[in-house]
C-alpha cells in the first residue's frame, strides 16, 4: 500500500489537516512551484514509507500487512536509532528543498515534518519518565492485548498467522518493558500505587481461564477463536487448517503466561513502597523540567502551565457568557435555568442495552439518509 501526502503529512503524523480552501479561493501557483510541491510530496511519501517500516504497529493501523507479525521495538537502542533517523530525514529534506520555493500548503507539510523531529527529541528527553507500564491508558500489560483484539484485524490466513506470531513475540516486549521500568524505578520515577494494583489485576485477568486453566476463555483465547471461526464461516480457511492454527495460537498463548508472571512479580515487589497520595509530576525527581517538556511536546508552544491554565479559565468564562446570552434570548434566566428545564423535559436515562440499541438504530438511520449508497 502506498501512503500519500496529498492531504498533507500533518494528517498522518500529527493528527492535523491543512486548512480547507475551495478551488476558487486557492491562490494560483507557478509551474515551478507546482513542480517543487510535487517533488516534496514524493520525498515525504518515500520518507514516511521508511518510517512505517520501523513502526509495524503503525503499519497495521494503516492497513499495511508488511510487518504484521512484529511489535514496535520499545528498547532504548531502537528509540535512539529512530530519533537519529528522524533528524537525518529532516536534514535530507532541508538539503534538497528551498522552503521559499514551495507553495503555502507545501510549506505546512515541510514545517510539520521538521516539527515532528523536534517533538521526537522532546519525547526522547522525557523517556525516563515514560516507562511502558506507568500510563493509565496505555500500559504495556494491557495495551498489547488490546491492540491484538481491537486493531489487529484478521481478514485472511496471513493476518491470522501474523496474529499468532505477535503472540509469540509478546513475552520479549513485556521483558523489555520490565527492564525499562526498573531503570526508571532506580531513578526515582515510580508508578503510583493505584497503577501498580491495576497492572497486577489486569495481568492476572489475561492469564486466567482457558487455555491457562479452568473457566471461560481468557480474553486473547476468546479473540483468536472468534477471528479464526469468522474465516472458516466465510469460506476463507478450511476447518482442518483452522484447527491446526488454533493449536499454534494455544501454544503461543501458554507461552505468554510466564512473561505475565514476571510482570506480576515485578509489580508485587514494587507495591509495598509504591507512592500514593501526591503523585503528580512535581513529586518526581526533575519533575518540573519533565512537565515543562511535556507542555512543549503536547501544545507545541512555550507557554507555562500557569499561562495555559489562565487561557482555560478565560475560555470557560467566554463560553459560559455566550451560553447565558443564548439562554436569555430564549426566555431563560441563564444557562443553568436552561439546563434545568432540559433535564426536566428529558430526564437522564441509564445507558443500558435498550438505550444502546436505540442509539445505534437512530445513528444508522441518519447515516442511511445522508449516505444511502456507501462505496
Amino acid at each position: 500500500m502506498k501512503i500519500s501526502f496529498k492531504i498533507g503529512v500533518a494528517a498522518v503524523m500529527a493528527g492535523l489537516m491543512l486548512p480547507a480552501t475551495s478551488a476558487g479561493a486557492a491562490a494560483p501557483v507557478s509551474a515551478a512551484t507546482a513542480s517543487e510541491d510535487a517533488r516534496l510530496t514524493a520525498f515525504l511519501d518515500a520518507e514516511f514509507a521508511e518510517w512505517v517500516k520501523q513502526q509495524p504497529q503503525l503499519a497495521t493501523r494503516l492497513g499495511i500487512k508488511a510487518g504484521g507479525d512484529r511489535w514496535n521495538d520499545i528498547s532504548e537502542a531502537a528509540a535512539a536509532q529512530q530519533l537519529a533517523w528522524r533528524n537525518a530525514s529532516v536534514a535530507r529534506m532541508k538539503a534538497q528543498f528551498d522552503r521559499e520555493k514551495l507553495s503555502p500548503e507545501a510549506r505546512v507539510n515541510y514545517d510539520i515534518w521538521a516539527l515532528e523531529a523536534d517533538r521526537a527529541a522532546l519525547a526522547q528527553a522525557n523517556r525516563l519518565y515514560r516507562p511502558p507500564f506507568y500510563s493509565f491508558l496505555y500500559s504495556a500489560h494491557s495495551q498489547l492485548p488490546d491492540f491484538l483484539v481491537n486493531t489487529h484485524a484478521v481478514a485472511d490466513t496471513v493476518d491470522l498467522k501474523n496474529y499468532i506470531a505477535r503472540l509469540r513475540a509478546l513475552p520479549a516486549v513485556l521483558d523489555t518493558a520490565i527492564d525499562r521500568s526498573k531503570v526508571s524505578d532506580a531513578a526515582g520515577v515510580r508508578a503510583p500505587k493505584f497503577q501498580i494494583e491495576r497492572i497486577i489485576a489486569g495481568s492476572e485477568t489475561l492469564i486466567t481461564g482457558a487455555p491457562f486453566g479452568p473457566g471461560p476463555a481468557s480474553p486473547l483465547w476468546a479473540d483468536v477463536n472468534a477471528k479464526t471461526e469468522a474465516l472458516v464461516k466465510a469460506g476463507k480457511l478450511p476447518r482442518a487448517e483452522a484447527d491446526a492454527l488454533l493449536g499454534e495460537a494455544r501454544a503461543a498463548l501458554l507461552g505468554i503466561k510466564p512473561a505475565y508472571e514476571r510482570v506480576i512479580a515485578w509489580a508485587r515487589a514494587d507495591l509495598p513502597t509504591a507512592p500514593s497520595g501526591r503523585v503528580g509530576a512535581i513529586s518526581l525527581p526533575g519533575g518540573a523540567a519533565y512537565y515543562a517538556n511535556e507542555l512543549r511536546l503536547n501544545t507545541t508552544t512555550d507557554l507555562t502551565a500557569d499561562q495555559i491554565y489562565a487561557i482555560g479559565l478565560k475560555e470557560v468564562a467566554r463560553i459560559e457568557a455566550e451560553q447565558d446570552a443564548l439562554a436569555r434570548k430564549d426566555g431563560f434566566k441563564d444557562r443553568e435555568a436552561y439546563y434545568a428545564e432540559r433535564a426536566r423535559l428529558f430526564p437522564p436515562r441509564p445507558y443500558d442495552d435498550a438505550s444502546r440499541a436505540e442509539y445505534l438504530a437512530a445513528s444508522n438511520a441518519a447515516i442511511a439518509r445522508w449516505w444511502p449508497s456507501p462505496c
